[in-house]
């Protein structure tokens, strides 16, 4: 049972209202959240009040509007101005009201104290206030367990409120209404203008109780003032509130980057846990392959010795033996050197993940280097149209990938400029997740680049094109077989995805062999246009300090290879570091290329 006292009267001669105060645990007990119009504030904003409840300062929140449903509003309505209508129990239009006969002394009105007394049947609807009511309702204890502060303590603060009684069968169109003029209505203090107050009066002297990004903005705020980052949009230092956005973007630049912070830490976990799990594979790796190789020396040993010892020692069975060995040895060691360099590729994959995930954690609270960060984004933003450089989320956006990984920063530039993202000028000062949703959305893209698979090869003969279809067939097989997890690999060959001739053939080959997580290079017709695409690709891994995630096809006694060469000199030197796959017929390639699409998916 709770009971609001408070003043019942007209506002506006219109609405009647009962005002007045009441324990924050009682406003909760006998409300709920409307589902039409109302939303569940999220965990981080529970969590943010909660804190503010329990150690903020200047402690102060606006009332909390409530809203209550009368069967025959009209004639409430006008029993409430009527003199000898108090001192009553209203309960025949609401339940446990009751009007007292004392007259409030203001000349001309009849504003009367009253009391309503309500079931906790939370039959009141909240109509502003939800979020601060909403955290004493009974499923968030686990918050208050994570927060540490003392709900019983907190229950009991005295909070102003508002009721506001209305026809019932109109309830929700009149709640709706009032929820939208208390909401939109007013003209909200710009948070540029909020941030002018906090770090120019300097009147919060625990920066942390408003939230754990103001300090880090803060400290950037007195960094980008002293005007070195005028020219990059919204970093401008401009005097006039109007016009200025320089510190609302430094508190957006500073939440996104500790928001990734908490996003990417289970990453970082699985990513060293997949690092020692690889090291342990190439460790594995490294040991059979010393084992077979002392294998085939035994056995050459062996062979000197029948060449040395017996006369006619090639007709000897085993002899013969021991020369069937050898050779099935040197084709098993050269799987288990292609499996090595498939394992090699990952492990530096990996460990280039890891630090950059590592260092992101250690030094996006750093203001110095965001101060890089933003330094070497001057350049980015001068390789732009004047007309197209984005907004806020965009800008925090790159910050993030400047500090996390250059080359996928580059990724995300380019996606931007192709999808006309950095044409987007409005300033979207109020949307505190735009950022977090354009980062999300890009990196939905670049996950669905990573499935692709560039196929570098010659078109057109028979051959090749024979190839490129037992290159499908296993690409097939492999999704076929792993569908549980959705990968969805995807070969990519340019002639089949040019789709106008206003495009440079060129151009679109390299942006596919960056964007590519995977190429598959055919050798077997010795193209020259195949060598070159494989260089560019080792060119940039080369950039990022990677191994070229790169496999080899080549057809023993090929047509091409007239002459018979030795495949080592054929590949070359070069090459011999990346992942290869030999093959004397199309079964040994596809079921080959399955297995190596395992190994670099890691399935």
């Amino acid at each position: 049972m709770a009971k609001l006292e408070g003043i019942i009267y007209k506002t506006f001669d219109h609405y009647v209202v009962l005002r007045g105060f009441a324990a924050i645990k009682d406003l909760a007990q006998i409300s709920h959240r409307p589902e039409s119009y109302q939303r569940n504030a999220d965990k981080e904003h529970k969590k943010s009040i909660i804190q503010f409840l329990a150690s903020g300062e200047y402690k102060y929140f606006p009332e909390i509007t409530l809203a209550c449903r009368v069967e025959n509003y009209t004639e409430f309505a006008k029993n409430i101005g009527i003199d000898n209508a108090v001192d009553r129990d209203d309960a025949q239009f609401v339940p446990g009201l009751k009007v007292l006969s004392e007259r409030l002394p203001y000349d001309g009105y009849r504003a009367r104290h009253a009391n309503l007394t309500k079931n906790t049947n939370a039959d009141l609807v909240r109509v502003d206030g939800n979020h601060r009511l909403e955290i004493f309702d009974e499923n968030n204890e686990d918050l208050w367990k994570e927060t540490k502060a003392d709900k019983e303590e907190l229950k009991k603060l005295i909070v102003p409120f508002t009721v506001i009684f209305s026809e019932k069968e109109f309830g929700d169109k009149f709640e709706a209404g009032i929820f939208h003029n208390i909401n939109f209505k007013q003209l909200p203090l710009r948070q540029e203008a909020s941030l002018r107050i906090i770090h120019g009066i300097n009147a919060f002297d625990n920066k942390e109780s408003l939230g754990s990004e103001y300090p880090l903005a803060l400290g950037l705020i007195e960094v980008v003032k002293t005007g070195q980052f005028n020219s990059i949009p919204w970093l401008s230092v401009v005097d006039d509130i109007s016009k200025s956005y320089y510190r609302t973007t430094c508190l957006f630049i500073a939440r996104l980057l500790l928001f990734q912070k908490e996003i990417l830490y289970p990453q970082r976990k699985e990513c060293v846990c997949e690092l020692k799990q690889t090291r342990e594979e190439l460790l594995k790796s490294e040991n059979e392959i010393n084992i077979i190789e002392k294998d085939v020396d035994a056995k050459w040993d062996e062979i000197r010795n029948f060449e040395l010892n017996q006369g006619d020692f090639e007709k000897m069975s085993s002899y013969k033996k021991l020369k069937i060995e050898i050779n099935q040895l040197q084709e098993e060691l050269k799987i288990k050197q292609n499996d090595k360099r498939d394992l090699e590729y990952r492990l530096a994959h990996l460990e280039y993940k890891a630090t950059n995930l590592r260092r992101y954690r250690r030094r996006c609270e750093n203001t110095s280097v965001i101060s890089e960060a933003l330094t070497s984004l001057i350049g980015v933003y001068r390789s732009f149209d004047q007309k197209k450089l984005g907004n806020i989320a965009f800008l925090c956006a790159l910050v993030y990938y400047a500090i996390l990984d250059k080359m996928q920063m580059q990724s995300f530039i380019d996606w931007a400029e192709r999808n006309g993202i950095n044409k987007i000028t409005e300033p979207d000062d109020l949307s505190k997740d735009s950022a977090v949703n354009l980062i999300n959305m890009f990196e939905q893209i670049y996950q669905a680049k990573k499935n692709e698979i560039f196929i570098s090869m010659q078109f057109g003969d028979s051959q090749s094109e024979l190839i490129y279809e037992k290159i499908t067939r296993a690409i097939e097989k492999f999704n076929e077989k792993h569908k549980s997890i959705h990968l969805n690999a995807t070969p990519i060959r340019i002639d089949r995805t040019i789709e106008s001739s206003t495009f440079s053939i060129q151009d679109k080959i390299l942006e596919a062999i960056k964007s590519c997580s995977l190429i598959i290079a055919d050798l077997s017709s010795s193209n020259i246009n195949v060598y070159h695409e494989i260089g560019y690709a080792m060119g940039v891994a080369e950039s990022h300090n990677m191994i070229p995630n790169m496999i080899l096809l080549y057809k023993e006694d090929t047509d091409h290879n007239k002459e018979k060469k030795d495949v080592d000199k054929f590949v070359g030197f070069n090459l011999r570091n990346l992942s290869q796959l030999r093959f004397k017929d199309y079964k040994q390639l596809v079921d080959g290329l399955v297995d190596r699409l395992e190994k670099h998916y890691g399935v």
